[in-house]
């Protein structure tokens, strides 16, 4: 019998399944520490949180969790060629945009070190949550030896043993429909994520995009939350960009039409 507990956290809604009960106060008390660990590193909302303490301009010592993320949002923007920009934003300062101000970010995983250009900030709402679902469900899988399903404000990362034909999730396309939302069976160890453009902050001279939904499946949450945010930007070449990348995908048209990639699931 599968078992779930879902809790709200500071900036997400949170989700664990595992197969047996026995096994959800374990899982979930590891996702609950997670979960107020990544907070704590990388929370906007929170004015305590490591992030909202960066000083532009200086290098700092940071977390291992803190570097992990900005990690994979620079991972991000190399899968996507610059699509995702999740990482690094930079306001108008006035300065001379013809002049090569060098790298936004440098991160030294080894020394544990981060220094960002003047004027810069990050912004890792978009790929943080993603990143820290595979975390906690690896997480699960090898200290635990627990498989289950962690769904962190609908990027989905499963790990280890799954019910028989795999985790039943229901796809949400941003908008209701007469047919209700879309529904698969998950039964491969990776990762599964959404990105709207329903309520999602615009970004600074961005089109508007032309799907109202785009959801990826991937080996990972991480690899398919940075196609899901290349994809809206895309516009018509989505579908070939993600088919080109072996990923498959279901991209809702704002009109209302539906279409898949090679490999999406059943």
């Amino acid at each position: 019998m599968v078992a779930s507990d879902r809790w709200d956290a500071t900036d997400t809604w949170c989700e664990v399944l595992t197969m047996a009960a026995a096994d959800l106060p374990l899982v979930s008390e590891l996702a609950h520490e997670r979960v107020a660990a990544v907070e704590r590193a990388c929370s906007r909302k929170s004015c305590e949180s490591e992030l909202n303490a960066l000083i532009p301009g200086e290098p700092q010592q940071i977390s291992t969790i803190l570097a992990a993320v900005v990690a994979s949002g620079l991972r991000a923007t190399e899968i996507s060629g610059g699509l995702v920009r999740s990482v690094a934003s930079s306001p108008d300062t006035g300065d001379d945009e013809s002049a090569d101000p060098g790298p936004a970010i440098l991160l030294d995983r080894n020394q544990g070190t981060l220094l960002l250009r003047p004027g810069v900030q990050l912004d890792l709402g978009e790929i943080v949550w993603a990143w820290a679902a595979d975390w906690i469900a690896e997480s699960c899988r090898t200290e635990l030896g627990i498989g289950c399903l962690v769904n962190l404000g609908g990027d989905i990362a499963v790990r280890g043993e799954q019910p028989a034909g795999g985790w039943r999730i229901q796809i949400a396309d941003g908008q209701p429909s007469s047919s209700g939302d879309a529904n698969i069976t998950m039964s491969w160890p990776g990762g599964l994520a959404s990105t709207t453009n329903v309520s999602r902050p615009s970004q600074p001279h961005a089109e508007p995009s032309q799907w109202r939904t785009v959801t990826v499946a991937a080996h990972s949450c991480e690899r398919a939350k940075a196609a899901s945010l290349a994809a809206l930007a895309l516009g018509d070449s989505a579908p070939r960009w993600l088919t080109q990348r072996e990923l498959p995908a279901r991209l809702v048209h704002t009109a209302g039409v539906t279409i898949q990639t090679p490999g999406w699931p059943a």
